[in-house]
Formats: structure tokens, C-alpha cells, sequence
């Protein structure tokens, strides 16, 4: 058998006909579990009865090396099979670094904003009116940030299943957002003391 001439085994090979090569095909298109001569044969030829092969058939078959020809095409697609799992792994682990980042960067700057905002609200709040509760406030808050890292986790619980992992929020993120709450605790607890130093000395 003359292997030169061809690219891959499974290509046709310089001493080969074009009917022994088209025999060929019909034993390579077989399912690999259910492959064998006699079955092309039947498949070739239009004869799903047929009891034997023909000795041309046969002799294609073992001049031509059609088991190890298969062989290596069935290895040449699994290597395939595998690199495309693999590679949709890592297309579905960026997906999620994306989606986490993107979720991050927004949190961040809602939190800026609600800061800001916040902040504001508590220094034209009046602490002698029985409706404000300032641990409402710092729950929203609060609630908002869990959510945001909820989000991050099951990111990243899907991405471990899918063998990547995702970015996890940094010590600076975590200090600062944390650090927001811490402030507007404080300032809260100022404000709340002022007005309640203003309605003592009011009486």
C-alpha cells in the first residue's frame, strides 16, 4: 500500500481506483460500532440481503488497509470532537468573566451614585420625624452589595462546572463598598445625634 501520495490515510491513495476508493467510502461512512466488509459491501452495491462479499471487494479491503485507514480517520474525528468541547468550554468561561465584570462595573458605580446620593439625604434629613429609621437606609444598601456578590458567586459556581473560573472582586473593591456603608453608618449616627441634641435643647 502506497501511503506517499496521500495526505491522511483516509484520503484516497496513489495505487487506488476510483471504484476501490468509492468501496472505501461506503466501509468509512459506517458507524464505527456497526462497521465491517461485508456491510459496505451490502451498502455498495445496493443489497442489504447479500450473504458474502466479492472477492474484488475482499481484496480492496486488505490491499488497501481499510481497518487501519478507519481507525485513523475515527482518531482524527475525536481529536476534533475534543478540541471543539474545549474550545466551547473556554468561549463559555469568557461569557461569564464578561457577564460578572460587566455586573461588577455597574454595581460599583450605582454605589458611587447611591453614596453621593444617600449622603445627601441624610444631611437634609430630619431625625425628629418618627418615620425615618436610618437602618433602613444602610439595608438597602447592604442589600444591593449581597446581591451583587450572590451574583458574582453563582458566576463562578457555573464556571467551575464548566472547568474555568472567574474573576473574584478585589481587597480594594471589597474595602470600598464596604467602607460606604461604613460611612454612611456614621454620618447617619451624627445627623441622628444632632437632631436629637436640637429637639433637647428646643425643650
Amino acid at each position: 500500500m502506497n501511503h506517499e501520495e496521500s495526505k491522511e490515510l483516509w484520503d484516497r491513495l496513489g495505487n487506488e481506483t476510483g471504484r476501490a476508493y468509492s468501496a472505501f467510502c461506503a466501509f468509512l461512512c459506517l458507524p464505527a460500532g456497526k462497521r465491517s466488509v461485508l456491510e459496505a459491501y451490502r451498502s455498495h452495491v445496493g443489497n442489504p440481503t447479500a450473504p458474502k462479499v466479492s472477492d474484488t471487494f475482499g481484496g480492496w479491503s486488505r490491499r488497501f488497509a481499510w481497518c487501519e485507514r478507519a481507525a485513523a480517520y475515527d482518531e482524527h474525528l475525536e481529536r476534533l470532537r475534543a478540541n471543539a468541547v474545549e474550545e466551547a468550554i473556554g468561549e463559555q468561561a469568557k461569557r461569564h468573566a464578561s457577564l460578572v465584570e460587566k455586573a461588577r462595573y455597574e454595581t460599583m458605580e450605582e454605589l458611587s451614585a447611591l453614596h453621593v446620593g444617600v449622603m445627601g439625604y441624610l444631611e437634609n434629613l430630619d431625625w425628629s420625624d418618627s418615620g425615618v429609621r436610618l437602618p433602613d437606609v444602610i439595608q438597602i444598601v447592604k442589600l444591593k452589595l449581597d446581591a451583587a456578590m450572590r451574583f458574582e458567586e453563582a458566576a463562578q459556581a457555573r464556571a467551575g462546572g464548566a472547568g474555568g473560573r472567574e474573576p473574584e472582586w478585589t481587597l480594594d473593591e471589597q474595602e470600598f463598598a464596604e467602607g460606604i456603608i461604613r460611612e454612611i453608618e456614621a454620618e447617619g449616627d451624627r445627623e441622628r445625634r444632632a437632631g436629637e441634641e436640637e429637639e433637647t435643647s428646643k425643650s
